[in-house]
């Protein structure tokens, strides 16, 4: 991972006159960036050899001027957050990882000039000084990326690919925290607090806290401390609705209500119970969950067998029923003026009622 990578870099002093940091992981951007401070700040505790910009209005020439600004005492760390130069090609950047025509000759102006800047500046960068800069998305087929590349290092971000590598990351940072996690239970705690890195790392801090002295984290801690996704608050209320357990359902209601905004309630609702219905229909037909996610539009796996496996709890008929009923619960919420959450709440019991959609 690019963590490791720059934990190797500023171990062997090897860091490089420019970076380009990018990817949907923001957490481990967070934490790659405390620890190239800390090593600046090691050679100069003033912290006068950081300067950082940010990519709103930014002015190359100032970065660059910055850049070439040399520091008597230690190296020097510029930063550029999130860099504009790639915004423009978001719909054919890095979604493939595969490289795009050339794009320079759409920019124009301002920008235009500053990417020449930079251009010029990694042609020729100030060994004294680490160039940071630090982007969302990159196209691989821009002459900036190019020359960045060519100059210094580029570190993608990213989030574990598949489920197992989600599950080797956690135990990772379990066993970083001097704890131990099974794989079923890492599994769970996925489900339950979702696939980003910085959630769960809080999450995680918290399970260390609870268990004190003991060295493995169980199922029971993950629910007696964590906090749960809204979308997993609402799988568990559907169970109880399957399972005719009113009590267990309007509790779960409530607890979604007093995170998320009623209509935004609702609609998650609604669309839990159209997967289940589209996931129900295949399923009696013998399709495969691979079927159900292309057809859904579902490119998580872990998504896609969640609700899959759950459909199996529900007839089809019932949950156009149930469809039926929230279309009727959406007229009353825009329209009739009543209270939002007894609306839904009377829904919800509605559904029990049938004992199972």
């Amino acid at each position: 991972m690019s963590l490791e990578i720059i934990k190797k870099d500023l171990a062997s002093n090897q860091i490089p006159p420019v970076y380009l940091w990018y990817g949907e992981d923001r957490y481990s951007i967070a934490e790659a960036l405390k620890l190239l401070k800390d090593y600046i700040r090691a050679e100069d505790p003033s912290g006068s050899g950081i300067e950082v910009f940010s990519g709103e209005g930014l002015v190359a020439a100032k970065v660059i001027e910055a850049a070439y600004t040399s520091s008597f005492f230690a190296r020097r760390l510029v930063i550029v957050d999130d860099l504009p130069y790639f915004k423009k090609d978001k719909a054919q950047a890095d979604g493939n990882e595969e490289e795009e025509p050339e794009a320079d000759s759409a920019s124009t102006g301002k920008e235009n000039e500053d990417v020449e800047a930079f251009l010029a500046y990694c042609e020729n960068p100030n060994p004294a000084t680490c160039l940071l800069l630090i982007s969302e998305k990159v196209n691989k087929g821009r002459k900036l990326y190019k020359a960045i590349a060519k100059a210094g290092k580029v570190l993608q971000f990213s989030y574990p690919d598949t489920h197992s590598e989600w599950i080797k990351w956690i135990q990772k940072e379990v066993e970083s925290r001097g704890k131990k996690v099974n794989s079923r239970t890492a599994s769970f705690l996925l489900e339950w607090a979702g696939h980003h890195t910085g959630i769960l790392n809080r999450e995680l801090d918290k399970l260390v806290l609870y268990i004190g002295a003991r060295q493995e984290i169980r199922q029971e801690d993950i629910e007696a401390v964590c906090v749960p996704l809204i979308e997993t608050t609402i799988f568990t209320m559907l169970d109880a609705i399957a399972a005719g357990k009113t009590g267990v359902a309007l509790q779960k209601l409530k607890e979604v209500l007093s995170q998320e905004y009623h209509l935004k309630v609702y609609a998650m609702i609604v669309r839990q119970i159209r997967l289940l219905l589209a996931a129900s229909i295949l399923r009696r037909r013998g399709e495969t969950v691979e079927e159900f996610m292309k057809v859904a539009g579902i490119k998580k796996i872990f998504e896609g067998n969640k609700i899959y496996r759950q459909a199996a709890h529900f007839a089809p008929q019932n949950l156009a029923e149930a469809l039926e009923d929230c279309l009727e619960t959406e007229i009353a919420l825009k329209n009739s003026g009543g209270n939002p959450h007894l609306l839904l709440e009377m829904m919800v019991i509605r559904f029990c009622q049938k004992s199972s959609l």
